[in-house]
Protein backbone atom coordinates (compact mmCIF):
# COMPACT_ATOMS: atom_id res chain seq x y z
CA UNK A 1 0.00 0.00 0.00
CA UNK A 2 1.14 3.18 -0.67
CA UNK A 3 2.55 5.72 1.41
CA UNK A 4 0.18 8.27 1.01
CA UNK A 5 -2.63 6.09 0.78
CA UNK A 6 -1.17 5.19 4.07
CA UNK A 7 -1.44 8.66 5.98
CA UNK A 8 -4.47 9.82 4.39
CA UNK A 9 -7.06 6.61 4.72
CA UNK A 10 -8.57 6.06 8.26
CA UNK A 11 -8.57 2.07 8.55
CA UNK A 12 -5.58 0.05 6.58
CA UNK A 13 -6.75 -3.74 5.67
CA UNK A 14 -6.06 -6.00 8.70
CA UNK A 15 -4.61 -8.70 5.70
CA UNK A 16 -1.70 -5.59 5.45
CA UNK A 17 1.55 -7.07 7.80
CA UNK A 18 2.10 -4.31 10.29
CA UNK A 19 5.77 -3.24 9.69
CA UNK A 20 8.15 -3.45 12.92
CA UNK A 21 11.07 -1.66 13.98
CA UNK A 22 11.86 1.88 13.22
CA UNK A 23 13.02 3.36 10.00
CA UNK A 24 13.63 7.09 10.70
CA UNK A 25 16.70 8.20 12.48
CA UNK A 26 17.11 11.08 15.18
CA UNK A 27 19.73 12.87 15.84
CA UNK A 28 20.01 13.98 12.05
CA UNK A 29 21.17 17.34 12.79
CA UNK A 30 23.28 16.95 15.49
CA UNK A 31 26.88 14.78 16.31
CA UNK A 32 25.79 12.79 18.75
CA UNK A 33 26.66 14.33 21.66
CA UNK A 34 24.65 16.80 24.14
CA UNK A 35 26.55 19.42 26.06
CA UNK A 36 24.84 20.78 29.02
CA UNK A 37 26.40 24.46 28.01
CA UNK A 38 25.03 26.37 25.11
CA UNK A 39 26.22 29.01 24.32
CA UNK A 40 25.31 32.47 24.16
CA UNK A 41 24.56 34.56 20.64
CA UNK A 42 25.79 38.26 21.49
CA UNK A 43 24.10 39.43 17.73
CA UNK A 44 20.64 37.93 17.32
CA UNK A 45 19.99 39.90 14.32
CA UNK A 46 23.82 39.11 12.49
CA UNK A 47 22.72 35.53 13.17
CA UNK A 48 19.43 35.12 12.14
CA UNK A 49 20.54 37.09 8.76
CA UNK A 50 23.35 33.77 8.25
CA UNK A 51 20.17 31.31 8.43
CA UNK A 52 19.47 30.96 5.04
CA UNK A 53 16.38 28.14 5.87
CA UNK A 54 13.25 29.54 6.94
CA UNK A 55 11.98 26.58 9.37
CA UNK A 56 15.92 26.54 10.66
CA UNK A 57 15.65 30.80 11.40
CA UNK A 58 12.06 30.24 12.60
CA UNK A 59 13.48 27.53 15.16
CA UNK A 60 16.22 30.00 15.90
CA UNK A 61 13.69 33.08 16.96
CA UNK A 62 11.72 31.03 19.08
CA UNK A 63 14.78 30.65 21.56
CA UNK A 64 16.00 33.97 21.23
CA UNK A 65 13.14 36.66 20.07
CA UNK A 66 10.63 37.43 23.25
CA UNK A 67 8.03 38.12 20.72
CA UNK A 68 8.11 34.70 18.85
CA UNK A 69 9.17 32.62 22.91
CA UNK A 70 5.48 34.14 23.96
CA UNK A 71 3.96 33.40 21.55
CA UNK A 72 4.86 29.80 21.13
CA UNK A 73 4.18 29.58 24.88
CA UNK A 74 0.67 30.77 24.62
CA UNK A 75 -0.05 28.61 21.55
CA UNK A 76 1.44 24.97 23.24
CA UNK A 77 -0.34 25.93 26.48
CA UNK A 78 -3.69 27.12 25.38
CA UNK A 79 -3.63 24.02 22.63
CA UNK A 80 -3.17 20.93 25.22
CA UNK A 81 -5.80 21.40 28.43
CA UNK A 82 -5.76 17.77 29.02
CA UNK A 83 -7.39 15.06 26.99
CA UNK A 84 -9.96 12.18 26.99
CA UNK A 85 -9.34 8.72 25.28
CA UNK A 86 -12.67 6.37 24.77
CA UNK A 87 -13.43 3.48 23.29
CA UNK A 88 -16.73 2.47 22.34
CA UNK A 89 -18.27 -1.00 20.81
CA UNK A 90 -17.45 -1.68 17.14
CA UNK A 91 -20.91 -2.98 17.15
CA UNK A 92 -22.75 -0.35 19.26
CA UNK A 93 -21.02 3.14 19.39
CA UNK A 94 -23.04 3.60 22.43
CA UNK A 95 -21.66 1.30 24.57
CA UNK A 96 -18.17 2.47 26.21
CA UNK A 97 -15.06 0.15 26.82
CA UNK A 98 -14.17 0.86 30.28
CA UNK A 99 -11.76 -1.64 30.41
CA UNK A 100 -9.46 -0.96 27.66
CA UNK A 101 -9.22 2.97 29.33
CA UNK A 102 -7.05 1.65 31.86
CA UNK A 103 -4.67 -0.51 29.84
CA UNK A 104 -4.75 2.56 26.80
CA UNK A 105 -3.62 4.87 30.74
CA UNK A 106 -0.84 2.89 31.38
CA UNK A 107 0.42 2.81 27.45
CA UNK A 108 0.02 6.06 27.06
CA UNK A 109 2.37 7.30 30.39
CA UNK A 110 4.82 5.37 28.74
CA UNK A 111 5.10 6.55 25.52
CA UNK A 112 7.09 9.56 24.58
CA UNK A 113 10.36 7.79 26.53
CA UNK A 114 12.85 10.73 25.77
CA UNK A 115 11.22 12.94 27.31
CA UNK A 116 9.47 11.03 30.27
CA UNK A 117 6.17 13.14 29.26
CA UNK A 118 3.76 10.66 28.46
CA UNK A 119 1.17 11.07 25.89
CA UNK A 120 0.68 14.88 26.95
CA UNK A 121 4.00 15.53 26.35
CA UNK A 122 3.82 14.16 22.76
CA UNK A 123 0.86 16.45 22.07
CA UNK A 124 3.13 19.49 23.21
CA UNK A 125 6.04 18.50 20.66
CA UNK A 126 3.37 17.77 17.87
CA UNK A 127 1.49 20.97 18.43
CA UNK A 128 5.22 22.77 18.34
CA UNK A 129 5.99 21.24 15.01
CA UNK A 130 3.09 22.09 13.32
CA UNK A 131 3.57 26.17 14.78
CA UNK A 132 6.67 25.98 13.39
CA UNK A 133 7.72 23.93 10.65
CA UNK A 134 4.36 23.35 8.96
CA UNK A 135 3.91 19.78 10.16
CA UNK A 136 3.05 17.01 12.47
CA UNK A 137 4.57 13.49 12.05
CA UNK A 138 5.44 10.62 14.13
CA UNK A 139 6.16 6.70 14.19
CA UNK A 140 5.18 4.17 15.81
CA UNK A 141 7.90 1.63 16.49
CA UNK A 142 5.92 -1.84 17.02
CA UNK A 143 7.74 -4.65 18.45
CA UNK A 144 9.24 -7.75 16.46
CA UNK A 145 6.67 -10.07 17.50
CA UNK A 146 3.69 -7.35 16.61
CA UNK A 147 1.90 -7.99 20.43
CA UNK A 148 2.74 -4.41 21.44
CA UNK A 149 4.05 -0.85 20.42
CA UNK A 150 7.84 0.09 21.53
CA UNK A 151 7.17 3.88 21.53
CA UNK A 152 5.87 6.54 19.48
CA UNK A 153 8.78 8.90 17.76
CA UNK A 154 8.35 12.57 16.60
CA UNK A 155 9.87 12.71 13.22
CA UNK A 156 11.25 16.62 12.28
CA UNK A 157 9.94 17.46 9.39
CA UNK A 158 13.18 19.25 8.48
CA UNK A 159 14.69 15.96 7.77
CA UNK A 160 12.18 14.85 5.30
CA UNK A 161 12.44 14.52 1.41
CA UNK A 162 9.40 13.89 -0.33
CA UNK A 163 9.67 12.27 -3.90
CA UNK A 164 7.24 11.66 -6.50
CA UNK A 165 7.13 8.39 -7.42
CA UNK A 166 4.95 5.67 -9.50
CA UNK A 167 3.02 3.28 -7.32
CA UNK A 168 -0.10 1.12 -8.87
CA UNK A 169 -0.27 3.15 -11.62
CA UNK A 170 -0.70 6.32 -9.72
CA UNK A 171 1.87 9.00 -8.34
CA UNK A 172 2.63 9.32 -5.07
CA UNK A 173 4.58 11.29 -2.64
CA UNK A 174 7.54 8.63 -1.38
CA UNK A 175 9.32 10.10 1.84
CA UNK A 176 13.08 9.64 2.39
CA UNK A 177 15.44 10.29 5.31
CA UNK A 178 19.50 10.62 4.74
CA UNK A 179 20.47 8.98 7.85
CA UNK A 180 24.64 8.31 8.75
CA UNK A 181 26.21 5.07 6.90
CA UNK A 182 22.61 4.30 5.29
CA UNK A 183 22.39 7.36 2.72
CA UNK A 184 18.78 8.24 1.44
CA UNK A 185 16.57 5.78 3.59
CA UNK A 186 12.80 5.51 2.07
CA UNK A 187 10.41 5.82 4.66
CA UNK A 188 7.56 3.98 2.55
CA UNK A 189 6.96 0.79 4.34
CA UNK A 190 6.69 2.58 8.28
CA UNK A 191 4.41 3.05 10.30
CA UNK A 192 4.54 6.59 9.61
CA UNK A 193 1.66 9.12 9.55
CA UNK A 194 1.80 12.98 9.33
CA UNK A 195 -0.75 15.99 8.96
CA UNK A 196 0.53 18.75 7.35
CA UNK A 197 -0.24 22.47 8.40
CA UNK A 198 -2.66 24.44 6.06
CA UNK A 199 -0.62 22.20 2.74
CA UNK A 200 -0.37 23.98 -0.26
CA UNK A 201 -2.06 22.20 -3.43
CA UNK A 202 -0.06 18.98 -4.02
CA UNK A 203 2.58 19.65 -1.64
CA UNK A 204 2.80 16.96 1.36
CA UNK A 205 5.06 19.54 3.33
CA UNK A 206 2.73 21.89 4.58
CA UNK A 207 2.93 25.43 5.05
CA UNK A 208 5.37 27.46 7.62
CA UNK A 209 3.01 29.51 9.53
CA UNK A 210 5.54 32.11 11.35
CA UNK A 211 7.34 32.21 7.80
CA UNK A 212 5.53 36.05 7.76
CA UNK A 213 7.50 36.76 10.92
CA UNK A 214 10.98 36.58 9.53
CA UNK A 215 10.88 40.22 8.32
CA UNK A 216 9.22 41.81 10.59
CA UNK A 217 11.93 40.35 12.87
CA UNK A 218 14.68 41.19 11.22
CA UNK A 219 12.93 44.63 11.42
CA UNK A 220 12.26 45.10 14.76
CA UNK A 221 15.91 43.89 15.77
CA UNK A 222 17.46 46.26 13.18
CA UNK A 223 15.11 49.06 14.90
CA UNK A 224 15.76 48.15 18.52
CA UNK A 225 19.39 48.75 17.42
CA UNK A 226 18.85 51.71 15.73
CA UNK A 227 16.75 53.33 18.91
CA UNK A 228 19.77 52.36 20.84
CA UNK A 229 22.14 54.71 18.92
CA UNK A 230 19.91 56.96 19.08
CA UNK A 231 19.11 57.32 22.55
CA UNK A 232 22.93 57.31 23.31
CA UNK A 233 23.12 60.26 21.31
CA UNK A 234 20.45 62.16 21.81
CA UNK A 235 18.56 61.00 24.65
CA UNK A 236 21.15 61.78 27.48
CA UNK A 237 21.50 65.61 28.48
CA UNK A 238 25.32 66.93 27.19
CA UNK A 239 27.26 69.74 27.82
CA UNK A 240 28.38 72.15 25.31
CA UNK A 241 32.02 73.34 26.40
CA UNK A 242 33.78 76.33 24.12
CA UNK A 243 37.27 77.33 24.20
CA UNK A 244 38.24 80.83 23.45
CA UNK A 245 40.86 80.40 20.63
CA UNK A 246 42.03 83.44 20.59
CA UNK A 247 42.89 83.51 24.63
CA UNK A 248 44.80 80.30 24.04
CA UNK A 249 46.22 81.91 21.43
CA UNK A 250 48.31 84.73 23.68
CA UNK A 251 49.30 82.56 26.22
CA UNK A 252 51.48 80.13 23.06
CA UNK A 253 55.21 80.42 23.46
CA UNK A 254 56.81 82.78 20.95
CA UNK A 255 58.79 79.78 19.34
CA UNK A 256 55.54 77.95 18.90
CA UNK A 257 53.39 81.17 17.02
CA UNK A 258 56.35 80.87 14.29
CA UNK A 259 55.54 76.84 13.67
CA UNK A 260 52.61 75.88 11.99
CA UNK A 261 53.19 72.08 13.73
CA UNK A 262 53.91 73.28 17.02
CA UNK A 263 50.56 75.30 16.55
CA UNK A 264 48.69 72.77 16.24
CA UNK A 265 50.32 70.62 19.46
CA UNK A 266 50.06 73.18 21.85
CA UNK A 267 45.91 73.83 20.80
CA UNK A 268 45.92 69.84 20.90
CA UNK A 269 48.02 69.96 24.11
CA UNK A 270 45.61 72.92 25.90
CA UNK A 271 42.37 70.85 24.57
CA UNK A 272 43.58 67.78 26.23
CA UNK A 273 44.13 69.23 29.64
CA UNK A 274 40.31 70.62 29.51
CA UNK A 275 39.33 67.41 28.07
CA UNK A 276 40.51 65.42 30.89
CA UNK A 277 39.88 67.92 33.47
CA UNK A 278 35.85 67.89 32.76
CA UNK A 279 36.42 64.26 32.56
CA UNK A 280 37.68 63.77 36.00
CA UNK A 281 35.15 65.79 37.33
CA UNK A 282 32.79 63.63 40.21
CA UNK A 283 29.01 64.13 39.46
CA UNK A 284 28.68 66.37 42.33
CA UNK A 285 31.27 68.80 41.40
CA UNK A 286 30.68 71.89 40.28
CA UNK A 287 32.54 73.84 37.65
CA UNK A 288 35.32 76.18 38.10
CA UNK A 289 37.39 77.47 34.90
CA UNK A 290 39.19 80.43 33.89
CA UNK A 291 36.93 82.93 31.49
CA UNK A 292 38.77 81.22 28.39
CA UNK A 293 36.17 78.26 28.74
CA UNK A 294 32.40 78.38 28.26
CA UNK A 295 30.15 75.83 29.78
CA UNK A 296 26.75 75.54 28.44
CA UNK A 297 23.86 73.17 29.77
CA UNK A 298 22.01 71.94 27.26
CA UNK A 299 19.13 68.95 27.31
CA UNK A 300 21.21 67.04 24.33
CA UNK A 301 22.83 67.34 21.11
CA UNK A 302 19.59 68.46 19.13
CA UNK A 303 17.59 69.85 21.93
CA UNK A 304 14.95 70.83 19.92
CA UNK A 305 14.33 67.65 18.36
CA UNK A 306 13.43 64.30 19.33
CA UNK A 307 12.39 61.04 18.04
CA UNK A 308 8.69 59.11 18.51
CA UNK A 309 9.60 55.95 20.40
CA UNK A 310 6.38 54.70 20.17
CA UNK A 311 5.06 55.61 16.83
CA UNK A 312 8.03 53.16 15.61
CA UNK A 313 7.50 50.18 18.12
CA UNK A 314 3.85 50.61 17.71
CA UNK A 315 3.90 50.31 13.66
CA UNK A 316 6.32 47.28 14.40
CA UNK A 317 3.92 45.40 16.93
CA UNK A 318 0.90 45.23 14.57
CA UNK A 319 3.40 43.47 11.60
CA UNK A 320 4.83 41.24 14.46
CA UNK A 321 1.07 40.24 15.99
CA UNK A 322 -0.22 39.61 12.41
CA UNK A 323 2.78 37.44 11.71
CA UNK A 324 2.71 35.53 15.22
CA UNK A 325 -1.04 35.24 14.69
CA UNK A 326 -1.35 36.40 18.46
CA UNK A 327 -3.73 38.46 20.26
CA UNK A 328 -2.15 41.83 21.93
CA UNK A 329 -3.27 40.59 25.05
CA UNK A 330 -1.50 37.80 25.11
CA UNK A 331 1.74 39.21 23.95
CA UNK A 332 1.88 41.79 26.29
CA UNK A 333 0.34 44.17 23.66
CA UNK A 334 -2.28 46.39 25.58
CA UNK A 335 -4.89 48.34 23.84
CA UNK A 336 -7.85 49.93 23.97
CA UNK A 337 -10.93 47.30 23.12
CA UNK A 338 -14.41 46.33 24.24
CA UNK A 339 -15.00 43.54 26.14
CA UNK A 340 -17.09 42.29 23.19
CA UNK A 341 -14.62 43.02 20.40
CA UNK A 342 -11.73 40.89 22.86
CA UNK A 343 -13.97 37.90 22.98
CA UNK A 344 -14.41 37.67 19.31
CA UNK A 345 -10.96 38.10 18.65
CA UNK A 346 -10.31 35.23 21.30
CA UNK A 347 -12.90 32.96 19.55
CA UNK A 348 -11.03 33.43 16.63
CA UNK A 349 -7.37 32.51 18.15
CA UNK A 350 -9.19 29.37 19.62
CA UNK A 351 -10.49 28.26 15.96
CA UNK A 352 -7.10 29.06 14.74
CA UNK A 353 -6.04 26.55 18.09
CA UNK A 354 -8.41 23.98 17.27
CA UNK A 355 -7.82 23.44 13.57
CA UNK A 356 -4.56 22.34 14.92
CA UNK A 357 -5.66 19.90 17.66
CA UNK A 358 -7.52 18.19 14.90
CA UNK A 359 -4.25 16.97 13.42
CA UNK A 360 -2.99 15.58 16.98
CA UNK A 361 -6.55 14.19 17.29
CA UNK A 362 -6.17 12.20 14.12
CA UNK A 363 -2.61 11.29 14.81
CA UNK A 364 -3.19 9.84 18.49
CA UNK A 365 -5.83 8.38 16.73
CA UNK A 366 -4.07 6.33 14.66
CA UNK A 367 -1.75 5.16 17.03
CA UNK A 368 -4.72 3.59 19.24
CA UNK A 369 -5.90 2.30 16.12
CA UNK A 370 -2.48 0.45 15.73
CA UNK A 371 -2.34 -0.24 19.48
CA UNK A 372 -5.47 -1.87 19.24
CA UNK A 373 -4.93 -4.35 16.23
CA UNK A 374 -1.54 -5.27 17.85
CA UNK A 375 -3.47 -6.01 20.82
CA UNK A 376 -6.20 -7.88 19.26
CA UNK A 377 -8.68 -5.62 20.51
CA UNK A 378 -11.73 -4.67 18.00
CA UNK A 379 -12.98 -1.04 19.31
CA UNK A 380 -13.63 2.22 18.14
CA UNK A 381 -11.17 4.90 19.40
CA UNK A 382 -12.12 8.69 20.28
CA UNK A 383 -9.76 11.10 20.74
CA UNK A 384 -10.84 14.44 22.27
CA UNK A 385 -9.43 17.34 23.71
CA UNK A 386 -10.35 19.48 26.31
CA UNK A 387 -12.21 22.47 26.09
CA UNK A 388 -9.88 25.84 26.28
CA UNK A 389 -10.90 26.93 29.47
CA UNK A 390 -11.52 30.65 28.99
CA UNK A 391 -14.83 31.08 30.98
CA UNK A 392 -15.31 31.93 34.67
CA UNK A 393 -17.14 29.41 37.53
CA UNK A 394 -20.14 31.21 36.77
CA UNK A 395 -20.34 30.29 33.14
CA UNK A 396 -18.66 27.05 32.94
CA UNK A 397 -21.57 26.22 35.70
CA UNK A 398 -24.20 27.37 33.21
CA UNK A 399 -23.09 26.19 30.28
CA UNK A 400 -23.06 22.70 32.16
CA UNK A 401 -26.59 23.51 33.34
CA UNK A 402 -27.66 24.51 29.39
CA UNK A 403 -25.96 20.78 28.53
CA UNK A 404 -28.28 18.61 31.40
CA UNK A 405 -30.85 20.61 29.75
CA UNK A 406 -30.36 19.63 26.28
CA UNK A 407 -29.73 15.81 27.48
CA UNK A 408 -32.67 15.87 29.09
CA UNK A 409 -35.17 17.01 26.32
CA UNK A 410 -33.68 14.92 23.69
CA UNK A 411 -34.18 11.99 26.43
CA UNK A 412 -37.67 12.83 27.10
CA UNK A 413 -38.51 13.46 23.26
CA UNK A 414 -36.59 9.54 23.41
CA UNK A 415 -33.87 10.96 21.01
CA UNK A 416 -31.25 9.13 22.67
CA UNK A 417 -31.19 7.06 26.07
CA UNK A 418 -30.77 7.47 29.47
CA UNK A 419 -27.68 5.65 29.26
CA UNK A 420 -26.12 7.92 26.72
CA UNK A 421 -27.59 11.12 28.59
CA UNK A 422 -25.57 9.69 31.20
CA UNK A 423 -22.48 9.35 29.63
CA UNK A 424 -22.66 13.08 27.90
CA UNK A 425 -23.34 14.61 31.15
CA UNK A 426 -21.48 13.18 33.61
CA UNK A 427 -19.38 10.96 31.75
CA UNK A 428 -20.96 7.74 33.61
CA UNK A 429 -20.92 4.45 31.71
CA UNK A 430 -24.60 3.90 32.29
CA UNK A 431 -27.60 5.72 34.10
CA UNK A 432 -28.28 5.26 37.46
CA UNK A 433 -31.87 4.12 36.44
CA UNK A 434 -33.33 3.20 33.20
CA UNK A 435 -36.71 4.57 33.99
CA UNK A 436 -37.47 8.08 34.64
CA UNK A 437 -41.05 10.00 35.48
CA UNK A 438 -42.24 10.54 31.73
CA UNK A 439 -46.29 10.96 33.26
CA UNK A 440 -44.72 13.32 36.01
CA UNK A 441 -42.75 15.62 33.49
CA UNK A 442 -44.60 18.85 31.83
CA UNK A 443 -43.68 20.56 29.11
CA UNK A 444 -44.77 23.97 28.24
CA UNK A 445 -44.91 25.57 24.92
CA UNK A 446 -44.78 29.23 24.82
CA UNK A 447 -43.69 32.23 22.34
CA UNK A 448 -41.77 34.05 25.04
CA UNK A 449 -38.52 33.57 27.15
CA UNK A 450 -40.20 32.46 30.50
CA UNK A 451 -42.61 29.82 31.31
CA UNK A 452 -45.51 31.82 31.68
CA UNK A 453 -47.93 30.73 29.49
CA UNK A 454 -50.40 33.58 29.93
CA UNK A 455 -47.77 36.15 29.33
CA UNK A 456 -47.76 35.96 25.88
CA UNK A 457 -51.22 34.79 25.33
CA UNK A 458 -52.46 34.21 21.70
CA UNK A 459 -56.18 35.51 20.27
CA UNK A 460 -55.61 32.84 17.98
CA UNK A 461 -56.57 29.14 19.31
CA UNK A 462 -55.30 27.58 16.61
CA UNK A 463 -51.91 29.06 16.90
CA UNK A 464 -51.59 28.82 20.79
CA UNK A 465 -49.36 25.53 20.18
CA UNK A 466 -47.11 27.24 17.99
CA UNK A 467 -43.72 27.90 19.48
CA UNK A 468 -40.86 29.82 18.43
CA UNK A 469 -39.20 29.05 21.41
CA UNK A 470 -39.25 25.79 23.90
CA UNK A 471 -39.31 25.54 27.52
CA UNK A 472 -39.59 23.06 29.76
CA UNK A 473 -40.31 22.13 33.49
CA UNK A 474 -39.80 19.05 35.93
CA UNK A 475 -42.60 19.27 38.20
CA UNK A 476 -43.15 16.61 40.87
CA UNK A 477 -46.14 15.30 41.22
CA UNK A 478 -48.96 14.95 39.23
CA UNK A 479 -49.50 17.51 36.13
CA UNK A 480 -52.27 20.05 36.24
Amino acid sequence: MAFWNKIFQRGRSRADPIPTGRKSATGINSHGILSPYRSRIADILAELRRIPDEANAIDFLRKKVPDVSMALWNFVRLSNQGHKMEFFDINNRQVMLKDIEEEWREFAARVNEISNAGLDGLINILHTSAYLLGNQMIEVEVSEDRTDIVDVHVIDPRTIEWELEERDGKKVWIPYQRQALKGRVSLENANIFSVPTDPDINDPRGNLLLAPALQPTDFQLQTLQDLQAVLHRQGWPRNDISIDREAVAKHMPADYKVNSKKQIEWYNYIFSQIEESFRNLKPDADYMHFDDVQVNMTQGANANRSLDVRAVTETVDVQMLNALKQLGTLVNRHTGKTETYSTVEFSITIRGIKSIQQGSKRLIEEVARLWLRVKGIQAIPVFTHNDIDYASELQRMDIKLKQQEFWAINMLLKLCSPDQAAQEIIGAEKAYSQDYPEDQIRVSFSAGDGINANQHKRKDSERENTNKKVSYLWKAGKPN
